[in-house]
């Protein structure tokens, strides 16, 4: 056990478990450098059994009661056990070192535990591809599907049965259907009394559905029963990927598109939806984490005057970004591809095709992103937190 008061030089190397404490925070040396932790933080995150729910392991303490002096009367380390704290509230709690290494939030922690993703080169190939039965059948081929829409954010299951609801059969293995106004699956395919842009056999440009809702939708499967028209090849974009250059080379245009809120609407004779965002919505840590991009759902903008045209300067960079082929996957898609499209992230689309040259029929249903990857957290082993102390046994 050891307990340091002040700082040590940058240069001295301590022992694991070494503790330095000042008036707000403490330090312990975690494999060879010091971990910070406000004691505020570590009361907070107390796993004592008056602060647990104990059946759930669920937080009982309740935050708003944590005095705002609190601190330890006594701090020690033990090897197996960790930090052990005895605060001045009278509560003891114990750290193990595998929990303080977990949600060590120390800018190189926070860092290694960021999300990142692989943007799509300029000469984009077709995305991944999984059999069916692989991915519906196994911990191991469903664990690379979703890796794959994780860090691509596309991917095709293969070889899905041609039978009408079978995505709908297929989203019930890795998650959650996403309830919107309109049909629960719905069906695309040639209409002339159609409601949306889609029921026409026209070139479809890249998009992303659903920008209507404040929050849209995050994730489309659409399952090709059969695709026998001439033309009608699928296109996708990585939409991070265009920002990204959009970022770069012009970040003024960037950051209007993040401030500027554009109305979509998407209606039927029954239904309605309506919402007005920026295009581009940024993380705490500025990086994108939702893309709004429809030109065919697009409402009059209702901006202040000064802010009109360079709304349009930017909305006009970005669209011959996306619309330049750069970053796009085109590819025809087989009767029984099943698409999976991370849609706060790729654009999907479609060439022109002639109706009458054969069939063409898709059923699609809506998900959520955040579903997708709590299944890969399950299957991997890495949904349950870990307890920072022993729990007692009933």
């Amino acid at each position: 056990m050891s307990q340091t008061l002040g700082h040590a030089s940058p240069e001295t190397t301590l022992p694991d478990g070494t503790l330095e404490l000042d008036g707000r925070s403490l330090s312990v040396v975690l494999d060879g450098r010091p971990r910070r932790f406000h004691y505020v933080w570590l009361r907070d995150n107390s796993w004592a059994a008056d602060d647990r729910v104990r059946q759930s392991g669920e937080r009982k303490l309740f935050t708003a009661s944590i005095p705002p002096d609190i601190a330890p009367t006594v701090a020690s380390w033990a090897p197996e056990r960790g930090l052990e704290v005895l605060w001045n509230d009278g509560q003891a709690a114990t750290y193990s070192p595998a929990w303080l290494r977990r949600y060590d939030y120390s800018p190189a922690a926070r860092a290694d535990r960021r999300r990142t993703v692989t943007l799509w080169s300029e000469t984009a190939g077709e995305p991944p591809r999984f059999p069916h039965a692989e991915v519906v059948a196994g911990r191991e081929g469903q664990l690379a599907y979703l890796d794959a829409v994780r860090e691509f954010g596309a991917a095709v299951v293969t070889d899905v049965p041609s039978e009408h609801h079978e995505v709908e059969r297929f989203a019930r293995t890795i998650g959650h259907i996403r309830e919107v106004a309109f049909e629960r699956v719905h069906n695309v395919r040639h209409d002339p009394a159609g409601y949306n842009v889609a029921h026409t056999p026209g070139e479809l440009k890249p998009h992303t559905d659903m920008p209507s809702y404040n929050w849209p939708p995050s994730i489309q499967l659409l399952h090709f029963l059969t695709n026998q028209a001439t033309g009608g090849e699928s296109t996708l974009v990585d939409g991070w990927a265009a920002l990204a250059e959009l970022r770069r080379d012009a970040p003024h245009h960037f950051d209007v598109l993040t401030r500027v809120a554009v109305p979509f609407q998407l209606f039927s004779d029954d239904e309605d939806t309506w919402a007005e965002n920026p295009m581009v919505q940024l993380d705490t840590d500025g990086e994108v984490r939702l893309f709004r991009f429809s030109n065919q759902l697009a409402q009059p903008l209702s901006a202040p005057f000064d802010q009109v045209e360079k709304f349009y300067d930017a909305y006009r960079h970005l669209g011959q970004i996306i619309d330049s082929g750069r970053y796009r996957a085109t590819f025809k898609s087989a009767d029984g591809d099943l698409l999976t499209v991370h849609s706060h992230r790729v654009l999907h689309g479609r060439m022109p095709y002639d109706p009458t040259s054969g069939a063409r029929h898709l059923q699609d249903v809506y998900m959520e992103f955040d579903d997708l990857m709590a299944r890969r957290r399950v299957l991997r082993g890495e949904h349950k937190p870990i307890p920072a102390q022993p729990q007692e046994r009933s």
